[in-house]
């Protein structure tokens, strides 16, 4: 049964969160959020890279600072070149690529526990209540296996993600493992 449209916003959020450790940013004309996700700061004091963020956008340093401070509005045309600019970040290939790399290079090299919340069970029948419930499961995952599921997710986003954890959970944890749309990822 596929999943509804949603299940699969609230499965692409999870996993783009749980995967990257950020929060999905909000497109909704939220510039701050916006500038944030697309030009990380080097600390939570100076949270946007406001000369990266100018040289990327075309406009001054200062003009970038009032838009992080709410004290200006970006244009029309910016504001939809930094909305597509996240949606491509997230949405493509290339983008989860790009914050794939960035991830990959901070992890341990040593098992790690993931924990999914989803609809999951041992039968492909969401409906199945015998089997199929609303939990949390966890799972050591090898440093090879972290890897391979950044690859997943960059190659076919949160279904080939999910899929992926799905083929390991089916090998390794409870023949037939199936999740029906996942609404949390963590590392513990």
């Amino acid at each position: 049964m596929a999943l509804n449209k949603a299940q699969a916003a609230r499965q692409t959020a999870a996993m783009f969160e749980g995967l990257t450790g950020q929060k999905l940013p909000d497109v909704s004309r939220d510039t701050r959020s916006m500038l944030r996700f697309l030009f990380p700061g080097p600390s939570d004091r100076f949270p946007i890279a406001t000369k990266l963020a100018a040289e990327k956008l075309g406009v001054s340093q200062r003009t970038v600072q009032r838009w992080s401070r709410g004290a200006q509005t970006p244009r029309t045309e910016i504001t939809k070149e930094i909305t597509k600019r996240v949606r491509q970040a997230v949405t493509t290939k290339r983008g989860r690529a790009q914050l794939a790399k960035r991830m990959t290079a901070q992890l341990p090299n040593k098992i790690r526990t993931i924990r999914v919340q989803a609809l999951q069970g041992p039968s492909s029948d969401p409906l199945d209540k015998d089997y199929v419930t609303d939990r949390y499961s966890n799972f050591e995952m090898s440093p090879d296996e972290q890897q391979r599921l950044y690859d997943a997710w960059v190659q076919g986003g949160d279904t080939a993600a999910t899929d992926y954890l799905a083929g390991l959970y089916d090998t390794r944890y409870v023949d037939g493992w199936q999740f029906h749309g996942i609404k949390g990822v963590d590392w513990l």
